[in-house]
């Protein structure tokens, strides 16, 4: 109150972190296949082992590197590798 009597601005509350918006965007499909990234596993191999096609993995992983900002899977995996309890 004082700073504004003084003709101050008040700092401005300092921005929510980020991450936590990041796991809320990814569906729980998203945060698995992110997470059999870290395993180096390719789309085949998560396809395999989810039961779903290839195509659908490869569309999984454009979604979340939209969602993210990313651009390559190994961003993707490391991001994974950070935050295990996203994608557990």
């Amino acid at each position: 109150a004082r700073q504004v009597l003084a003709g101050e601005r008040p700092a401005a509350p300092p921005p929510a972190p980020a991450e936590p918006v990041r796991h809320s965007l990814l569906t729980v499909r998203e945060l698995e296949i992110a997470g059999l990234l870290t395993r180096g596993l390719s789309n085949r191999a998560i396809a395999e082992e989810l039961v779903i096609s290839p195509a659908t993995v490869a569309r999984h992983i454009a979604n979340i590197m939209e969602k993210l900002g990313y651009t390559s899977r190994a961003q993707i995996a490391v991001w994974a590798a950070e935050h295990p309890s996203a994608s557990a």
